[in-house]
């Protein structure tokens, strides 16, 4: 297998047309751009070739986004690719899932667009290949 492409996209997996609207004005507001998929499994497959600036899981996807995070955060190549999860209810077990999971931010629906551009605005630049 070929090694994984340095992107200077943000992957988002959300399945929801108004989350994804939304994602895309914020994100391209801050010049950002970004690779938007339904099913995570399309996320993931975009995962095997690619390395994103910054990973954004909405928990309404058809896969749990703790267990995706948690196994994205196992791989050598990944584990330093911010996590941004969306979430519909923030208490204090999803807080520390989150944790466990090594999720880097998580944010409550809806959308904060301040702190997401803010995340955004401070996302690491890619490091040129060598």
């Amino acid at each position: 297998m070929a090694e994984a492409v340095q992107s200077d996209k943000v992957l988002v997996v959300t399945s929801s047309p108004t989350l994804r609207a939304l994602l895309e004005l914020v994100i391209e507001e801050q010049g950002v751009e970004a690779q938007f998929y339904e099913k995570a499994q399309e996320g993931l497959d975009f995962l095997k070739a690619h390395t994103p600036r910054a990973i954004v899981l909405d928990d309404g996807i058809e896969i749990d986004p703790f267990s995706i995070a948690s196994r994205l955060k196992m791989s050598r190549r990944l584990r330093e690719v911010p996590v941004v999860l969306f979430i519909g209810d923030s208490d204090d077990r999803t807080k520390l899932t989150a944790e466990f999971a090594r999720v880097e931010h998580v944010l409550s629906k809806p959308v904060d667009r301040k702190a997401l551009s803010s995340i955004l605005r401070n996302l690491p630049q890619q490091q040129p290949s060598v």
